[in-house]
């Protein structure tokens, strides 16, 4: 029967052809005398019959619009026909579609008078755009630099210059670079250019950190501030803008001025950092002066023989001299000469109150800086079996102290206590970080080597909660006795350890082998041990009646029935296969992780400077949490307003959302809908989003995107926006150096050819976000531009570059437009979205 029909294809596609050579053939009187035949489905077009329509169809190619714009060569291999006549096929196309012809300028500004304007929210955008955004159009936003997403001037930060590790305030770096003279005006502030400057930044899909470059450090001042204390003593001190990475169903960057007490605020648990080399016997002796270390005399005090005599032997070997003891009421005072201060440098003149981790340690490995802290931790820290405790006066070493036990991937809690006037700073490990704190009492020589395992977990509820859900959706064994089944199915709000996330990890490790069984016994034809309820195959159209059926008595006998059941079920094992690699790829990341409950959120009059890295690459930078800018306020507004009907500056229309960079969010959506009038749960289901997750998924969308357009055409909310958010994160993540410019280049341009038929056949706006790189010869004006080359510029219809204005207002730029004037329109962003 196969054969039969695929000769008789052949013949069709033969007969199809055969037509075509005719009519080439025909003189031009025979044509004439012809009545025209009015083309509008794919059998209508000459040569093209229903085999070689339905080939069209199958590869994409379903309307007479999709066949003019289509080239001869791809046409000649999808149906197999000569170049000649595809050619004959896409200019009757282009005649019936009425594209490829002239047409005087007179009727061009007639048709222009059809294209769809979306407004923004505010008159004076809108009139700054011609009227809104535009169909049949590509709109490109980018910005921001700077821009109010800023950190307090006393934020702590750790960058390398070439390689050497500096720890100091966002502040002192500021001036730092400043003093070389290179600042320069920027908005409402300031931005100075960073040459040799790297920073290590995250990746929060993979949990990845890299090294990467900074290029300019950027202040401005604002007068308010969140600020966002953390259930371990930690203070965030941020812009209300600043997006800050927390924990809710899964990763999300939240703005600071929306985190509410609870949430879960993440960091990274182990800071990288190049390594110097440090004996560890220097590095002990120096966690020592710091605990212990006095400057007038300069001396060490204790009351161990074992560390006196350490110190004696450090220094003769070291200085070669024997250093004087003194011995008053059973405490040894070692004093040090002048070679000795020589080396200590700054911290031989410093006191309880000003000293600091001294700079080879910042720069040291890990192993001496374990030497480091096993020092201090001898000298003056608390330890029993459940507890550390290391206390300093001075915030410089406290600060520093977390830094080095981060360095070790330990994260301490901080509190303060005020004693007869004094601040003291008291570092607490607790929980599962005392195991790896047994890495420092390796090293140490008075303290005992073992503390107790257990305590509280490092694991919060709501990552049992999301692992739960994606667990239900599994049928396997119940562990009533297990307490990692309980965090699973019995939502225990409770933190768990590390060994309950490794026993989590073999249940969804345990799916995965099940459903790789079930998947085998039904290659074999066998029925299947499914770790899921058969019930799931009702949504690909069978009855409860039927899986009852195959429930009991197993698969189907029939080869036809046989083969939709068995296709069902593989689909069902392939998502769920999804599933858990979903959680296993989760709970991998979570390793890599600290987890912050948010103890208050409190917005405090500042008035002063605040600051940020610019990292043109990721947007991102670790100190003391990873950090990314957006442009996505307008795009939300967008997606609202285009719903509203045109009396309303609306095209009573449906949104596709592409999302790269994880950036949409329903809520905010909700937000402007309610504020706007409309209903937010009609809102949302006028709105399809999709996540992409490398450039070849971003351009797939787009092909799928024009199955929704057609789809929703007819009806009466046809498709009239179409937002990609952001355009270039994955061209830019995956084609790195010059070496692969023309290939990223090639198929960027592809890319946006496709978004521009999109808008023009189907009469719809395409509106993109952008990102921003630096300009390492821009000393004056705006030293960033926006990624994509020229390809990029040059297929936009307008580009737009969004900045901060004074008093908490925006101001976009349009740049580039074939029929508008450059100028600049003052907006503001409010629970409306975007407003005059």
């Amino acid at each position: 029967m196969a054969r039969k029909k695929k000769v008789e294809d052949e013949v069709k596609e033969l007969e199809e052809f055969e037509e075509l050579d005719v009519e080439e053939s025909l003189s031009s009187s025979d044509k004439q005398s012809k009545p025209e035949k009015k083309i509008s489905a794919l059998e209508d077009l000459p040569g093209v019959g229903p085999a070689t329509a339905e080939k069209l169809r199958e590869a994409g190619y379903d309307t007479i619009e999709a066949i003019a714009v289509a080239s001869p060569l791809e046409l000649k291999e999808i149906a197999g026909i000569s170049e000649g006549a595809a050619l004959k096929i896409i200019q009757a196309a282009r005649e019936a579609a009425n594209i490829g012809t002239f047409m005087r300028a007179d009727e061009y500004m007639k048709r222009r008078t059809t294209i769809g304007k979306i407004s923004t929210g505010s008159k004076a955008l809108d009139k700054l755009l011609g009227g809104g955004i535009e169909t049949q159009a590509i709109t490109e936003v980018f910005g921001e630099f700077g821009s109010g997403k800023c950190f307090a001037k006393d934020t702590k930060v750790y960058y390398e210059n070439d390689t050497l590790v500096h720890f100091e305030s966002i502040e002192d770096m500021y001036h730092k670079y400043a003093s070389l003279g290179r600042e320069v005006p920027f908005d409402n502030g300031y931005a100075v250019p960073l040459e040799t400057v790297s920073v290590y930044t995250f990746d929060p899909k993979t949990g990845e950190v890299k090294r990467t470059k900074a290029s300019y450090i950027y202040r401005e001042k604002v007068e308010k501030l969140a600020e966002i204390r953390l259930s371990n003593g930690y203070l965030l001190r941020i812009t209300l803008l600043h997006p800050v990475l927390v924990f809710r169903n899964g990763l999300q960057w939240v703005p600071a001025g929306m985190i509410k007490p609870g949430d879960l605020i993440v960091g990274i648990r182990s800071v990288p950092a190049n390594a110097a080399t440090i004996e560890e016997s220097e590095a002990y002796f120096l966690g020592l002066f710091v605990a212990e270390g006095t400057s007038n005399p300069l001396s060490i005090t204790t009351g161990s023989e074992e560390l006196k005599d350490f110190i004696v032997s450090f220094i003769e070997d070291h200085d070669g001299y024997t250093p004087t003891v003194e011995v008053r009421r059973g405490l040894y005072r070692i004093l040090f000469r002048k070679k000795t201060a020589e080396w200590l440098g700054e911290l031989a003149t410093s006191n309880a109150s000003t000293k600091v981790v001294p700079e080879r340690v910042l720069n040291a490995g890990e192993s001496a800086i374990a030497a480091f802290l096993a020092g201090y931790l001898d000298g003056d820290g608390y330890l029993t079996e459940s507890i550390v405790e290391l206390v300093t006066k001075s915030r410089e070493l406290a600060d520093g102290l977390v830094f080095l036990l981060k360095r070790l991937g330990i994260t301490p809690r901080i509190s303060q206590k005020t004693i007869e006037g004094s601040v003291y700073y008291r570092i607490y490990i607790t929980g599962e970080d005392r195991k790896t704190f047994e890495k420092v009492l390796e090293k140490s020589r008075i303290k005992p080597g073992e503390m107790n395992e257990g305590g509280v977990g490092r694991y919060p509820p709501a990552l049992g909660k999301f692992l739960g859900k994606l667990y239900s959706e599994f049928r396997l064994p119940k562990r009533d006795n297990e307490t990692a089944y309980h965090i699973l199915t019995r939502s225990r709000n409770v933190w768990f350890t590390e060994k309950t996330l490794s026993r989590i990890e073999e249940y969804f490790r345990e799916a995965l082998e099940k459903l790789s069984e079930a998947r085998k016994a039904l290659e074999m034809g066998d029925k299947p041990e499914l770790p899921f309820p058969w019930t799931a195959i009702t949504k690909y159209g069978f009855t409860d009646r039927q899986v009852a059926n195959y429930r009991t008595r197993g698969l189907p006998k029939r080869p036809e029935l046989k083969e939709k059941v068995v296709s069902a079920l593989l689909k069902e094992i392939e998502r769920l296969e999804g599933v858990a690699k979903l959680a296993l790829e989760t709970i991998e990341l979570a390793r890599r992780l600290e987890f912050h409950e948010v103890s208050s959120v409190e917005v405090v009059d500042y008035n002063d400077w605040v600051y940020d890295l610019v990292i043109p690459e990721t947007h991102n930078f670790i100190a003391p949490n990873g950090l990314v800018l957006h442009n996505t306020q307008l795009a939300h507004t967008l997606a609202v307003m285009v719903q509203k009907p045109p009396e309303e500056g609306g095209l009573g229309g449906s949104v596709i959302w592409i999302d790269t960079e994880n950036t949409f969010r329903p809520e905010r959506i909700k937000q402007i809908a309610e504020n706007r009038g409309l209903d937010p749960e009609e809102t949302l289901k006028n709105i399809y989003v999709a996540r992409a997750f490398n450039s070849n998924h971003q351009m797939l969308l787009v092909e799928k995107a024009e199955e929704i357009i057609k789809e929703k055409a007819e009806s009466d909310r046809p498709v009239k926006l179409l937002v990609v958010d952001s355009l270039m994160a994955h061209f830019r993540a995956e084609y790195v150096g010059r070496g692969t410019l023309a290939e990223r280049q090639q198929k960027l341009a592809k890319h946006l050819a496709d978004l521009h038929r999109l808008a023009d056949l189907y009469d719809i706006a395409v509106f993109v976000t952008n990102q921003v790189q630096a300009k390492p010869d821009a000393f004056f004006g705006d030293p960033t531009r926006p990624v994509g080359g020229h390809i990029l510029a040059h297929s936009a219809t307008l580009r737009v570059y969004l900045r901060k204005g004074k008093a908490g207002k925006r101001v976009a730029r349009l740049i580039d437009s074939p029929h508008l004037p450059e100028g600049e329109a003052v907006f503001r962003i409010t629970e409306k979205g975007v407003e005059d």
